[in-house]
């Protein structure tokens, strides 16, 4: 061989891009082409005849130790080839798989010389094989439905989503078209649409109908892209594709859930908005007319409270149902709230064709509900409005039937009203009221008096009552009688209440650091503070914070206001009592049950109401009641005092029948802070 054929043979295995490699019987390395050093990462200026490397160190130990113990011996036994898959190492560390073919040279008598190691790089390919086992992974796991066909439209592979969808299996469609999945609810021209696209844009998407193996037709999001060769030849079609019938059975639910009342399966406040808007809209352009009725149960609260949710869930169930067999199926009825009903009335002959449907569903709601082993008696409250005689739109037609079902409640239940336009502006009125009001809470406006308690015998004060006043920045001062009832209606007066106490102890810092010999203060509380569960312990927090005795704050309540809602507020009163708290029970004798109540509340004081005070000196009765009550406070142990005393005759009458201690304007009116720290100081 001259050195022309060995040069041409050097280059052919230089420009190789496998590994050839020669190595001596003692496995060191005498040659690498360039692409075996790139792969080993062996410099290519490397001289192998002065930098030995030997063939384990290219392998992890178990790769070498295959080799060194199989695959050598075997080749020094006769074999005269070995081929399979190694684990080589680079020099930079890097692992990665080799297809490797070992031949063995052999001298004239057959023994082995040296040995040629031919090497290609598998990580491209298995790195596709990774991706193609990834891309089948998704093929056949997908909840889509996937369809690949040829050119031809033939189909070649179907997914398991697709057997799922269509109930045909792989065997039944590969090699068909799909045409048999037409349902022929689309005809020619939507076919012709479709592949047009597909031709122009080589994509088409859309919602089509299909037919199932069953022979069920279904609604499905079909998506098919074109795949084209290098020469630009379409070689397959691929259709993703998923089922819609579950999805639009979900938006119905959906859609059904958002216009209905989950617990009685009316229409919600969303549905009547709708239906309003609606109906106005049509009684405008047909100068129709419309009536609203808004319906509140009663007593719903009371209910809830006592005989807990499920007992009134069932009642608001039981109620939706009679309400269902009074109105009529072209009448839109809703439930709004959790205890008020809206019936929309569309079609009415006169006002007293309303007016004896308000009637009524007034009497079917009045009827006994039985409640398990309980009788229920409701007092509902209706309020009509029309259209377009009450007003001008939806909105305002819902407003105004809320307000006459107000007034309807104002007026002591079981009665409806209808709108007129007195209601409205006084709806107007009490709402910039409430929120004059509730500015006044966050900052400005609020203020108390203190009108002092005296000791009968000698005039000397020894406490007073915080009265809350309130000085409207347009109307100037405000009497109680307008602000409270409207705080106790819209939920204010838990925080006028708990402003009340926080100021009464701000008072009793202040007089405190001027060195002034602190009075007990008695404050009103709510019903509705009684009710909150973490009232006591929020009471107690406040005084402590200001480093206040318990005993200098008396909490007054009423006896009208613990019926609203009694087992709660009685509650509060045991853990207030519990705490060290004075309790005392206002207007006593004017309530309907004022002795059973002395057997359960923690009182500690009594105040005898100022309508017996006033009348005692001329009126036996009131006289005689005022005496037993004193001598029913004696007997009890608990402390009195009188109201609304304003004169000496009334003074006198009172300490003589045993009264010690009383409030009144023989003695002094509220005053302010000032006022009353001068009174104190004096």
């Amino acid at each position: 061989m001259n050195l022309q054929t060995l040069s041409r043979q050097e280059a052919i295995l230089e420009a190789s891009t496998e590994m050839i490699a020669t190595v001596s019987l003692d496995q060191q390395l005498l040659y690498l082409n360039l692409a075996g050093r790139r792969m080993l990462g062996i410099p290519a200026t490397a001289n192998l005849e002065q930098q030995v490397f030997r063939i384990r160190d290219f392998h992890a130990d178990e790769a070498y130790r295959y080799l060194n113990e199989e695959v050598f011996p075997r080749l020094a036994a006769g074999e005269a080839r070995w081929e399979g898959e190694v684990e080589f190492t680079s020099l930079e560390g890097e692992v990665f798989p080799g297809h490797l073919i070992v031949i063995a040279h052999r001298g004239q008598e057959g023994e082995l010389q040296w040995i040629t190691g031919i090497m290609r790089d598998l990580r491209r390919r298995k790195e596709f094989e990774a991706q193609q086992r990834l891309a089948m992974r998704v093929f056949d796991n997908t909840i889509e439905g996937i369809m690949v066909t040829d050119g031809h439209a033939r189909i070649q592979q179907i997914n398991a989503a697709f057997t799922e969808i269509t109930g045909y299996t792989a065997e039944e469609m590969i090699g068909k078209t799909p045409r048999v999945l037409r349902s022929e609810h689309h005809d020619q021209a939507f076919y012709d649409a479709m592949w047009q696209s597909i031709a122009d844009t080589d994509r088409w998407q859309g919602e089509i109908w299909n037919r199932r193996k069953d022979g069920g037709v279904y609604l499905q999001w079909l998506s098919i892209n074109c795949v084209r060769n290098a020469r630009g030849f379409i070689e397959h079609y691929i259709s993703i594709f998923h089922d819609l019938t579950e999805m639009r059975a979900k938006e119905a639910e959906i859609q059904h859930l958002a216009h209905h009342d989950p617990l009685t399966g009316l229409g919600n406040r969303h549905q009547l908005g709708e239906r309003l808007r609606h109906a106005v809209r049509q009684a405008r352009s047909q100068k129709g007319n419309l009536a609203l009725l808004v319906m509140d149960l009663g007593n719903i609260q009371l209910i809830n409270e006592s005989l807990g949710h499920t007992w009134c869930d069932r009642l608001i169930r039981h109620q939706s149902a009679r309400l269902r067999e009074v109105v009529s199926e072209a009448d839109t009825l809703v439930r709004i709230g959790a205890d008020e009903f809206a019936l929309l009335v569309e079609d009415y002959e006169s006002l007293h064709d309303i007016s004896q449907l308000a009637h009524q569903l007034k009497l079917v709601l009045q009827e006994e509900v039985s409640l398990g082993e309980h009788r229920v008696i409701l007092s509902p409250s209706i309020g009509v409005a029309f259209f377009p005689e009450d007003a001008d739109s939806a909105d305002q037609l819902l407003t105004n039937a809320q307000a006459a079902l107000a007034e309807a409640k104002h007026s002591g239940r079981d009665t409806f009203r209808f709108f007129d336009q007195d209601m409205s502006r006084e709806a107007r009125d009490r709402l910039k009221l409430e929120q004059a009001l509730r500015s006044a809470i966050k900052g400005g406006g609020l203020s108390l008096h203190y009108q002092p308690k005296v000791r009968l015998e000698t005039a000397g004060v020894y406490g007073a009552e915080a009265l809350l006043r309130w000085t409207h920045p347009e109307l100037g001062p405000l009497s109680p009688a307008v602000f409270i009832p409207l705080a106790e209606e819209s939920g204010l007066i838990v925080e006028i209440g708990a402003w009340v106490l926080q100021e009464a102890c701000n008072a009793l810092v202040r007089w405190r650091a001027s060195g002034q010999q602190l009075p007990r203060i008695a404050v009103n509380i709510s019903v509705q503070q009684l009710e909150r569960e973490d009232f006591p312990g929020w009471l107690e927090r406040l005084l402590i914070s200001h480093q206040l005795e318990r005993d200098l704050l008396e909490l007054e309540i009423t006896e009208t206001g613990l019926m609203q809602n009694e087992q709660r507020a009685l509650r509060s009163l045991v853990r207030l009592q519990q705490k060290g708290f004075r309790i005392a029970l206002d207007d006593f004798g004017t309530g309907y049950s004022s002795l059973s109540y002395l057997r359960k509340l923690p009182l500690s004081t009594l105040k005898i109401d100022r309508s017996f005070v006033m009348d005692m000196s001329a009126d036996k009765v009131s006289l005689s009641i005022v005496r037993t009550i004193i001598q029913l406070a004696h007997n009890l142990d608990l402390d009195l005092v009188a109201e609304g005393v304003e004169d000496e005759i009334q003074a006198q009458l009172l300490l003589d029948m045993g009264c010690e201690q009383a409030q009144g304007f023989h003695y002094h009116r509220p005053m302010p802070e000032a006022d009353f720290v001068a009174l104190l100081t004096g």
